[in-house]
């Protein structure tokens, strides 16, 4: 019984702007994921650990329809009120079909931009066409352990080449 297998590698990542792929302080990557929202596996990458951890602790979620990493940016005014434009980390979009729109900063920096004024104005200026709402994710708010273990158990669940071109 000889079977023939051909392998179809993943969808390139739909992200409209593209992430540097070196940094001498932060880590860059991506991941192969398959969801009920796309038509077959994808890539989608990040650019920091905290990126990785959020990726890791959603993609272990059972209500997760659809990610977009680096959505279509947001035009809003600035806080000088000129015009400007913020692109998201990701869009999520649960099975429910709620988009919320993700923004993941180290909280010092968060402190340091005074980011919350602005993700407000963002928040403000973000089409509900686009996302029902708009979430800050900061170090402070993901477990490490927790995201550790997801990353294993995201491991473990990977299917084999053999499965995937089936």
């Amino acid at each position: 019984m000889n079977q023939n297998l051909i392998y179809i590698g993943p969808e390139p990542s739909h992200a409209t702007r593209s992430i540097s792929r070196r940094s001498k302080v932060s880590l860059r990557g991506a991941l192969v994921v398959k969801l009920p929202g796309f038509p077959r596996p994808r890539i989608i990458q990040f650019e920091s650990a905290l990126e990785y951890a959020f990726l890791c602790l959603t993609l272990v979620r059972t209500d997760i329809h659809h990610i977009w990493d680096q959505p279509t940016a947001v035009r809003y005014a600035d806080a000088d009120g000129r015009p400007t434009t913020h692109v998201f980390d990701f869009l999520v979009t649960t099975t429910g079909g709620e988009p919320t729109a993700v923004a993941i900063k180290p909280m010092q920096r968060v402190i340091q931009q005074n980011f919350v004024s602005e993700l407000e104005r963002i928040a403000v200026a973000t089409p509900k066409q686009f996302a029902d709402r708009v979430m800050l994710i900061t170090d402070q708010h993901l477990d490490r352990r927790a995201a550790a273990e997801a990353a294993r158990q995201l491991a473990r669940s990977r299917p084999s080449l053999t499965e995937v071109a089936a």
